[in-house]
């Protein structure tokens, strides 16, 4: 059976994983804003400016704000190529964009390493609690 979509909605069909998927235009926008975060964030964290990364992949600035911004989704290769100027692995700047739990659950399994295990605990403890008083709510 396939999933009922509104009369205007368009459908991309993509293979991943081993399976055929569909993919809403809603869809892959949010992805490609997830993505265009997690780009901004790494070159802010650089310090560097949208200009300067424009240059050092032989690009126009309007090209890395697009990007940015999530009104274009960069193509792989160009994802490699800023994966590498970060420094970052690809699959960082991908799973950011993700909205898989798995994938964000990956994220913060990063961040808690640099925590004492007194503090991954109490972070531990504190996002359970969140998480199930979020469920509950509706």
């Amino acid at each position: 059976m396939l999933p009922e979509f509104i009369s205007d909605t368009t459908i991309r069909v993509v293979f991943s994983h081993g399976m055929w998927n569909m993919v809403t235009a809603r869809q892959e926008g949010m992805f490609a804003k997830r993505i265009g975060r997690a780009l901004a964030k790494q070159r802010i964290g650089r310090k560097l400016t949208q200009e300067q990364v424009a240059t050092k992949l032989g690009v126009e600035q309007e090209t890395i704000s697009r990007f940015e911004r999530g009104a274009t989704l960069p193509p792989l290769l160009r994802l490699i190529d800023l994966a590498e100027l970060f420094d970052v692995p690809l699959d960082a700047l991908v799973r950011a964009g993700s909205a898989r739990s798995v994938d964000q659950a990956s994220d913060l399994a990063v961040l808690l390493n640099s925590l004492s295990e007194d503090d991954r605990i109490w972070v531990h403890g504190w996002v359970t609690e969140m998480c199930m008083k979020l469920a509950t709510r509706g």
